[in-house]
């Protein structure tokens, strides 16, 4: 008789650490995924890069673990797009972010490969994404489609390009540049300024730089 009672203890201890082991195994999974891997992001035409949706950036920025996720309008034929992006990698130093840079071109346009080379020259740990295409219409048309369901009312809605997008955890998208923003900076070549004055207060320092 004890021993059958020995018996179903066993069992029942032996079926809570399988249930511990699993539930540990399922979150560390969970834990190890990226923001991509969570919201089950498709790849795009060429490799590295992943093609999305307006809701998918959103979905990018609420399974991101920091605080605010930030997203870069590229193109390889940009002139402004290449001077400023420096900038834009420079935030992730010194505050808590994810940052995506995102292409607008076709999905299968060289002009997507060129730009996704360019950024992996400069940064090799660049997360790249695209706009998805759309199943009518081109660059411009999938672009201003984008932008008009990504920019909140509160700000303009202008079809430009190097543009820096901030959104928080709960999807809130918090700013949409424009050029408007630097228009009476003394470079437009240097973003820096107009980075400094609304983008970074939207953020959060790491640790080592509130001590400072």
């Amino acid at each position: 008789m004890k021993i059958n009672i020995y018996i179903r203890m066993f069992n029942v201890i032996g079926n809570r650490r399988v249930l511990l082991i699993l539930s540990i195994f399922c979150f560390a999974i969970m834990h190890s995924q990226t923001p991509v891997e969570k919201c089950k992001i498709s790849k795009s035409y060429y490799d590295g890069i992943y093609s999305v949706t307006t809701e998918d950036i959103k979905c990018l920025a609420k399974k991101s673990d920091q605080p605010n996720t930030l997203f870069f309008t590229f193109g390889s034929w940009c002139q402004p797009c290449i001077y400023h992006i420096p900038a834009f990698y420079a935030i992730e130093k010194y505050y808590k972010v994810d940052l995506y840079v995102l292409l607008v071109d076709k999905e299968d346009s060289h002009f997507a490969e060129e730009g996704r080379d360019m950024i992996l020259d400069a940064f090799p740990n660049a997360k790249i994404l695209v706009i998805k295409d759309l199943d009518r219409g081109g660059k411009s048309k999938k672009y201003k489609d984008f932008l008009a369901k990504i920019t909140p009312s509160k700000f303009e809605n202008i079809d430009d390009m190097s543009k820096f997008i901030v959104l928080n955890q709960t999807s809130e998208v918090q700013m949409v540049t424009t050029w408007k923003d630097s228009k009476d900076d003394p470079d437009w070549k240097d973003s820096k300024p107009m980075v400094r004055r609304i983008v970074l207060p939207l953020l959060s320092k790491k640790a080592t730089q509130n001590k400072e």
